[in-house]
């Protein structure tokens, strides 16, 4: 062998510092490395699985809100049905006052889902901003500056409320 140049006590003890290289770059960078993406994928899958929570929550507000919507519609139709009657049985002149004390009842509905709706979705947007600024603690792995936090978020949600608000108007 060392008729072809090769020195078999350097190649031996370059094998060994080779193996010794790879396995403390095994111990000391794979490993770790590995680890920690580990628990990157788990503080994500936590973060969509909070988010997952937060959407279903705005689901069931909006299923609440769609309720008490009908409801009110439902009593307004009633109300409106009973003033019918009454109005028929004495007259025009109480029918037209009926009938103006039914929208009245129907507005007053209307005024009061619009409020409810305004309080859940408040609601909503707050657990939003606050499962949106744990997933960033999370995700970032330290704290942020909380208040700027807050004001892109808020910020944020008052564009998509009134992108939401618009959308909204143009239903009938």
């Amino acid at each position: 062998m060392e008729s072809l140049g090769i020195n078999l006590g350097l190649l031996a003890s370059q094998l060994v510092n080779f193996t010794l290289l790879a396995v403390l770059l095994y111990l000391l960078l794979y490993k770790p490395v590995l680890r920690m993406l580990d628990q990157r994928k788990e503080r994500i899958a936590r973060s969509m699985a909070d988010a997952d929570a937060a959407r279903e929550g705005a689901a069931k507000a909006q299923q609440e809100y769609d309720r008490k919507v009908a409801e009110a519609q439902r009593k307004a139709q009633e109300l409106i049905a009973q003033a019918a009657q009454t109005g028929e049985q004495a007259g025009t002149e109480i029918k037209a006052a009926a009938l103006r004390e039914a929208e009245t009842i129907r507005r007053q509905a209307r005024e009061d889902a619009a409020h409810e709706k305004a309080q859940i979705l408040a609601d909503v947007q707050k657990q939003i901003a606050n499962l949106s600024m744990l997933a960033t603690e999370r995700v970032l792995g330290q704290a942020v500056d909380a208040d700027l936090q807050r004001k892109l978020i808020d910020q944020f949600l008052a564009e998509m409320g009134g992108n939401a608000a618009h959308a909204g108007e143009a239903k009938p």
